[in-house]
């Protein structure tokens, strides 16, 4: 009787935990070439996590240091893990790359041109990069004063290109 007692609550124990580990089974939806491109471009991903959105495939998921020459990366310690979207579209192409990364690793002329705009002033919320193949990456500060949010956008220059209000995606980079 003990080991019927020990056998269900290890069996309702493994059933928990596969239940919680993938609600969405987006993964079983994303194609195989899809996977082995995501696996190309990001030998180094871990904790991935894909969800399909209309025609794109988006790998949420942590790797190491972005491979971006312009971030001034000196001090951020090694092993440290930063949070990524890749978006490939259902044809395995890699579309994009939205990468969250520390203030202080933006390049200078970003901060530069960041500081000396209307909004040098505002708390910085959160900052990303975003990648596209062959153009050049934008920046974005995320800013806020009370409860006003704006979203701004920066070339590699430093020169805001766009200032939004909200920010849903980055679809209209794709």
């Amino acid at each position: 009787m003990k080991f019927l007692g020990l056998l269900l609550l290890a069996m309702s124990l493994t059933f928990g935990i596969c239940a919680c580990e993938n609600d969405n089974n987006d993964d079983k939806k994303v194609s195989i070439e899809v996977l082995k491109a995501f696996e190309q471009k990001f030998p180094q991903a871990v904790q991935v996590d894909w969800d399909i959105e209309g025609k794109y495939c988006i790998a949420e998921f942590r790797g190491t240091v972005p491979d971006i020459p312009e971030l001034t990366l000196e001090d951020v310690p090694a092993g440290t893990l930063f949070e990524y979207e890749a978006w490939f579209d259902l044809g395995a192409n890699w579309r994009m790359t939205v990468v969250d990364i520390p203030y202080k690793v933006l390049p200078q002329a970003v901060k530069t041109g960041f500081a000396a705009g209307n909004y040098g002033a505002w708390r910085v919320e959160d900052t990303n990069v975003i990648q596209r193949n062959g153009q050049d990456n934008v920046y974005v500060i995320e800013v806020e004063q009370g409860n006003i949010e704006r979203y701004l956008y920066f070339n590699s220059k430093g020169e805001l290109t766009q200032e939004k209000k909200t920010n849903n995606d980055y679809r209209e980079f794709l």
